[in-house]
């Protein structure tokens, strides 16, 4: 009985009993890893933050996880049980207002450090907020080096996560409503409204490996065509029309149950709709949303500047390459410019602005883009290889077996 009244009075939940037994065992034993020391953390944390009344004992329940995702649209008001809605009311609770400086206090007495930065910060928000997801987005691609998409989601939350100014500290309410009215509030400059769908929709982009943490071997590697933190692309992202609907459509394409590879996000136009591409009914087909084409919507400016550096770049590191290896790079450049251009005319083409001026600019600008688009389909068109080249002809199974049967 003494035993029970002393652990009541202690404001320990049982999952922090838990996670203390077996931090004992990694003590003994093996050591942590930065995500299981960052997760005992975040459970302290919360049982000291009810324990001094900031948080009610039904919202640590809904932030660790103890509540149900069936019963989030009861407890929260969400239109639907998804792990979005946990991870924005978990953001909520924890970064809005006085909240922050309360839970990265608490961080500092449990760690014993006199600071937390927003990135530490942001990376234990990260281990917490995917709780409801961990088993199929740490499901690897059979065959890709490449880690699960869950690793690289942390790796982006140690990098800010959606953490963007317009979070941590500032006041900022959630707004739990279906979608679409959502997105049409936020397009509509409700600010709650956008911070909820940044933080929704970045989630998703996060858990599956569409925004990374920045680092400089992405522009040498071509997949991106600026550098920029997680909270940076969002923040990007939020502050135009493009890309506010780039977020919804991530959020509304993103699966829960199934990892990264099992299925795809797909790029959109600047109204919303579907990039599709294909030439017959059979092979028309959705684009799928890249780091490079989300780089793209997140600023056009930015990743036209980029791509015209990584091009010089190429060409100077050409110079010394073998015939085969500018080949290679040339037919990569070609692919992206192509892109970028289909990308920029679909824009210009659905473009609101009555002339004059043109969307297309000035009789003569137009006529110098057709031409050139002209040479390079022609070009294309001279230059079609063989439909059978590098075809290799296999015997029938049948011819095998019966000099086989010649020879025995």
């Amino acid at each position: 009985m003494t035993t029970q009244t002393a652990m009541q009075t202690s404001g320990m939940s049982f999952v922090t009993m838990v996670e203390n037994l077996v931090a004992g065992e990694h003590l003994e034993k093996n050591p942590w890893t930065p995500d299981a020391m960052w997760h005992n953390i975040a459970n302290q944390t919360i049982d000291a933050l009810v324990a001094r009344g900031e948080l009610r004992r039904e919202e640590a329940d809904i932030i660790t996880g103890l509540t149900p995702l069936a019963e989030l649209p009861t407890a929260l008001g969400c239109p639907d049980p998804s792990p979005i809605w946990r991870c924005i009311y978990t953001a909520y609770r924890l970064t809005a207002g006085s909240s922050f400086n309360d839970t990265k206090a608490e961080i500092r007495n449990i760690m014993a450090r006199r600071a937390v930065t927003t990135k530490q910060f942001s990376f234990m928000l990260g281990v917490i907020v995917d709780r409801d997801v961990r088993r199929p987005k740490a499901r690897k691609e059979p065959g890709a080096r490449r880690p699960a998409s869950l690793q690289r989601a942390r790796n982006a939350f140690g990098d800010g996560g959606f953490l963007t100014e317009d979070v941590p500290g500032r006041q900022w309410i959630p707004v739990f409503e279906p979608l679409p009215q959502l997105l049409e509030r936020a397009l509509g400059g409700d600010r709650d409204a956008r911070i909820t769908l940044t933080i929704g929709g970045g989630f998703a982009l996060m858990m599956d490996g569409y925004l990374t943490r920045d680092r400089e071997s992405k522009l040498f590697e071509g997949s991106a065509p600026f550098r920029g933190s997680p909270p940076a692309i969002l923040t990007d992202l939020a502050d135009h029309e493009h890309g506010l609907r780039m977020l919804a459509t991530a959020w509304r394409h993103w699966d829960p149950t199934k990892p990264a590879h099992d299925y795809d996000i797909p790029v959109i136009n600047t109204d919303g709709s579907l990039v599709i591409s294909g030439d017959t009914r059979e092979t028309r087909s959705p684009d799928r949303l890249t780091e490079y084409r989300l780089y793209e919507i997140a600023s056009p400016t930015k990743a036209m500047a980029g791509f015209l550096k990584q091009q010089e770049a190429r060409k100077a590191r050409n110079q010394a390459a073998t015939p085969e290896d500018r080949d290679r790079d040339n037919r990569e450049r070609l692919t992206m410019a192509l892109d970028i251009a289909k990308d920029a005319a679909t824009a210009l083409q659905n473009s609101l602005v009555s002339p004059p001026p043109h969307p297309f600019g000035l009789h003569e600008e137009w006529e110098r883009t057709r031409n050139t688009a002209q040479q390079v389909y022609e070009t294309l068109v001279r230059k079609e290889p063989d439909p059978d080249e590098g075809f290799i002809s296999s015997a029938d199974p049948g011819e095998i077996e019966d000099t086989e049967h010649e020879d025995a």
